[in-house]
């Protein structure tokens, strides 16, 4: 494992040593007022170089008082309290959605990014402390333990960390033993310094660092639930292996889109729209969470303007009524629009498209107001077809047809290829070509209407980077 220091048993002794760091001793009354002396807190090990230090390398030195000392006596594994040193926890969290343009925090119930964390089991270990209470005098001594030994009943409780994924940060601080008077510590010449020593236990744990993974986000979510009125309505047998999935019965479909996005397909340009497709957002929103820097490699400083798709980014959309189809997907290669980071660059993959099932068209024409050889219409040839747009009026097409017809002329005058009014509300769905715009038009229902343009509801479209 690469080089990784926490300071985490630095962060235990740092803490053990605050719950000493606020006690005061009375020092006596001057012009009636009774003066309050705090007590100083220090960490030393009781070795050679310590005491030398303390007593100034004199042993006609004596150190002030009152004061506390702390240092650790052992450090020891913790077997009873060992668990399977394999285990990862994982964790999913997801952030709360964060506005870039306003630097705002939005509602609770769209999340921002999602996050995966590996917790890895930590080593236990039980901190043995002692405490030791410097005294000048009987009075000072009895007024620091009562302080002291009031709080452990045997025990307190510590919160080492506010992180809420860190899954040892509470522990106990355990009062184990009670020496009244410790000769021990070198006091130098003055006898009259006491020593009261503490001890106590203090289980803690030592954790290795976690892995931590910003996911990519889930477009679609697909639930199978059951529409039944009651348990006995399922039949349900014990020797049933996985009865829901095996049910012969009519099931309800529920798609869930987070933050529920809407895209509007118009042209070579894509936009995203929010609050059921009234107000348009900003396609930064998902590739803040979508691009590379989630995976912690990127520069932080990195503007999300400047976050690049790559050359491989898809948008998927699904033309069918059907969410859960996937062989009516349109695809098309997707990239930063450079004038407005905002929307989004569409490059239309033709062979996804549906096959054609009438012959191309010459051209979308208005009948009303163009013919052929009229200046727009190039002169009448054999196999011309048109899609007409309107009624044709006049007697310069020769021939009687209605809005959404195809016509076509057969090298001795205009016929009708394709009849709308037979077509209508028939459930086959018709393709064709403009050969003059080389986009293809399909015919569902009523009307002609691009194949992939338009507006996709959450779960009918897909970002892939």
């Amino acid at each position: 494992m690469d080089y990784f220091y926490d300071a985490q048993l630095r962060r235990y002794l740092l803490q053990f040593m605050r719950i000493f760091s606020g006690f005061q001793v009375a020092e006596g009354v001057r012009n009636g007022t009774t003066n309050y002396n705090k007590v100083p807190v220090r960490y030393a090990d009781m070795q050679r170089m310590v005491a030398h230090i303390l007593t100034k390398g004199s042993e006609n030195m004596v150190n002030s008082t009152p004061f506390l000392s702390c240092n650790v006596t052992s450090l020891l594994v913790a077997r009873d309290r060992t668990q399977d040193p394999m285990l990862v926890s994982k964790v999913q969290v997801a952030e709360r959605q964060f506005d870039t343009g306003s630097a705002t925090y939005g509602s609770e119930q769209f999340p921002g990014n999602l996050y995966s964390t590996d917790r890895y089991m930590p080593v236990p270990y039980n901190l043995t402390m002692n405490v030791d209470v410097w005294s000048g005098n009987t009075d000072q001594k009895l007024q620091l333990l009562e302080q002291i030994l009031i709080l452990f009943n045997p025990s307190i409780q510590l919160q080492q960390g506010d992180n809420p994924l860190d899954w040892t940060s509470l522990y106990e601080v355990e009062l184990t033993d009670i020496q009244w008077s410790n000769r021990s510590v070198p006091a130098g010449v003055d006898e009259t310094i006491d020593v009261a020593t503490l001890t106590f236990i203090l289980p803690i744990w030592l954790s290795p660092p976690a892995k931590v993974k910003r996911q990519k986000i889930i477009n679609t979510i697909i639930t199978n639930i059951y529409d039944t009125g009651s348990i006995g309505d399922l039949e349900y047998d014990d020797d049933l292996y996985d009865f829901f999935r095996s049910l012969e019965s009519d099931f309800e479909l529920h798609t869930i889109s987070p933050n529920n996005y809407e895209v509007e397909l118009v042209g070579a340009e894509a936009k995203l729209y929010k609050d059921g497709g009234s107000a348009e957002a900003n396609w930064n929103d998902l590739l803040e969470v979508l691009s590379p820097q989630g995976s912690g490699t990127a520069n932080a400083n990195i503007s999300i303007d400047d976050i690049p798709l790559t050359t491989a980014s898809t948008l998927q959309l699904n033309i069918s009524n059907n969410v859960d189809n996937e062989t009516t997907l349109i695809t098309g290669l997707v990239s930063r629009n450079s004038l407005d980071s905002s929307k989004l660059v569409f490059n239309l993959d033709v062979d996804t498209l549906p096959s054609t099932t009438l012959t191309d068209v010459t051209r979308i024409v208005d009948a009303s107001k163009n013919y052929p050889g009229d200046g727009t219409l190039d002169a009448v040839a054999t196999g011309q077809r048109y899609l007409l747009t309107s009624e044709i009026q006049g007697n310069q097409w020769g021939i009687t047809a209605n809005t959404n017809d195809i016509i076509e002329y057969n090298g001795t005058g205009w016929v009708i290829s394709f009849n709308a009014s037979t077509s209508l509300n028939q459930e086959s769905i018709q393709y064709v070509k403009n050969l003059y715009t080389n986009k293809q038009y399909k015919w569902e229902n009523v009307q002609w209407t691009s194949t992939y343009e338009g507006k996709y509801n959450p779960g009918f479209w897909r970002l892939n980077v």
